[in-house]
């Protein structure tokens, strides 16, 4: 009676490892998922995403991209009140407090008017951007990408890209400080406008 049972107990053994081997791997592949996602913040390049197309932007971010371009254009630095305006906090625009950001921005601009700056935001908001921190509450779409590159690493399109608004030779400068150190504009996914500020 033994010899037959021990054999059928064995089949069965078997048979429900089988069964059961599928729904063994998952837990680990999940494990080795977490293990990945744990990496990621070593890691920031990774969750930098770069696109040129503004019209695959999220449809708040274009409106505030237009509007701040529009304003731009115009010539007009008193017109780039309307994009301030429509953010709940106006964007910073430097580390000290500016009460009147275009007042800020007319005494920072080498030609007294602020049209300086209004032409280094038209560059900054036409080249192409990167999308830092992608699908997380700190989501930020940031002019120029450049931003969020090695700048020793840049292949020959982006250096000419970077040349229309940043000298090669400061270029060079913030490549050997390992760092981006000029302008930049900040726009979340909702399309509240950040900053527009030089790093330094």
């Amino acid at each position: 009676m033994r010899g037959r049972l021990l054999p059928r107990s064995a089949a069965f053994a078997a048979a429900l490892a089988l069964v059961l081997m599928p729904f063994a791997a998952p837990p680990a592949l999940s494990q080795d998922a977490g293990a990945l996602a744990g990496a990621k913040p070593a890691q920031p390049a990774a969750e930098v995403q770069l696109g040129r197309d503004a019209t695959k932007l999220p449809q708040p971010v274009q409106r505030m991209r237009q509007a701040i371009l529009q304003a731009v254009t115009s010539g007009d630095i008193e017109a780039l009140r309307l994009p301030i305006e429509m953010n709940e906090l106006p964007p910073v625009f430097a580390k000290e407090r500016t009460p009147d950001r275009i007042a800020y921005l007319k005494g920072t601009s080498a030609d007294g008017n602020g049209r300086e700056m209004l032409a280094v935001l038209y560059s900054l908001l036409t080249t192409g951007y990167a999308i830092k921190n992608q699908g997380t509450k700190d989501e930020m779409i940031v002019w120029p990408y450049h931003a969020a590159l090695s700048l020793d690493k840049l292949t020959p399109s982006q250096e000419v890209e970077i040349y229309r608004f940043v000298s090669p030779a400061r270029v060079k400068e913030m490549a050997a400080a390992g760092k981006y150190g000029w302008y930049r504009v900040e726009i979340s996914p909702d399309g509240v406008w950040h900053t527009f500020s030089k790093d330094d």
